[in-house]
């Protein structure tokens, strides 16, 4: 049986009529789709249409591949994502990333819907993640190695790259979003937090929560990738609003950000293709 590398290598190499190889990619979270909808050009391949990607039984994560252009420059796109708490083989959880690696991506732009931790940075606003704290349990890396994919022992020291941090950082002055930065702690979900959990991860000096994004940054950083996460503040976390969490106030949050990070995006991406290397 053929392992998870050369199935992707393969559907890689059978996409390149569909969705040409791009430097740049980008993941989209919960509800967050829309926000590549200025991409020219665009064109969607269900993953259901590409041998070794999963099915994402999250609603609001499409499952589908994007690819399209801002500015002439190539762009692909994961819209959705699977979650480690769907229980899901860790292959499943990587093979997004992986694929995006093996179509010529380099650079990556994360994005997450995340709770906020800091009143601060109430819902409406982005994050933009300079470190994260893993309190899943879980490792997206561990049980069989594959070097094709990178080294056994991954460095974390650097994440998420500095200078793209800067670059999204212009961008969004330029376009009049305010962001500010932070440390994301993850969990594995599918509960939301404690109140008692929000309170150990604003001690450990976390902004926002989230069930996802780190992940897909550890397959990223194991690839190579240059990596930059911005957290999309949907909700308060536990203990810090009176009403009770749900995944519908998510989506309806996200949506309302879409606007904000597709004016983001459009201002960067462009300059990402002239930095990646």
């Amino acid at each position: 049986m053929a392992g998870q590398y050369d199935v992707l290598k393969k559907a890689a190499d059978g996409l390149a009529d569909r969705a040409p190889r791009a430097s740049i990619g980008v993941v989209l979270g919960s509800g967050l789709s829309e926000a590549l909808d200025s991409l020219e050009r665009p064109r969607f391949v269900g993953w259901d249409k590409i041998p070794g990607m999963p099915r994402p039984t999250t609603e609001g994560h499409r499952g589908s591949l994007l690819s399209g252009h801002f500015d002439d420059v190539p762009v692909l796109a994961m819209c959705g994502r699977v979650h480690m708490y769907e229980d899901r083989p860790n292959e499943d959880v990587s093979a997004p990333i992986r694929l995006l690696s093996l179509m010529g991506v380099h650079t990556l732009v994360v994005t997450s819907a995340v709770g906020s931790v800091d009143p601060q940075s109430p819902p409406g606003t982005f994050v933009l993640i300079e470190d994260h704290i893993n309190l899943s349990g879980r490792n997206v890396l561990s049980g069989e190695h594959d070097p094709r994919f990178g080294p056994r022992f991954p460095d974390m020291s650097r994440n998420y790259d500095p200078e793209l941090m800067t670059l999204f950082e212009r961008s969004a002055e330029q376009v009049g979003v305010p962001l500010t930065r932070g440390v994301l702690m993850h969990t594995l979900g599918p509960t939301y937090e404690t109140p008692a959990e929000v309170r150990l991860a604003a001690s450990l000096g976390a902004k926002v929560v989230s069930m996802s994004m780190v992940p897909d940054v550890l397959t990223a950083r194991q690839r190579g990738m240059r990596v930059v996460g911005i957290g999309c503040v949907t909700n308060m976390a536990s203990g810090l609003s009176e009403k009770p969490l749900g995944h519908e106030e998510v989506l309806v949050h996200s949506a309302a950000l879409g606007a904000g990070l597709q004016s983001l995006l459009a201002g960067l991406l462009p300059t990402l293709a002239h930095t990646a290397n």
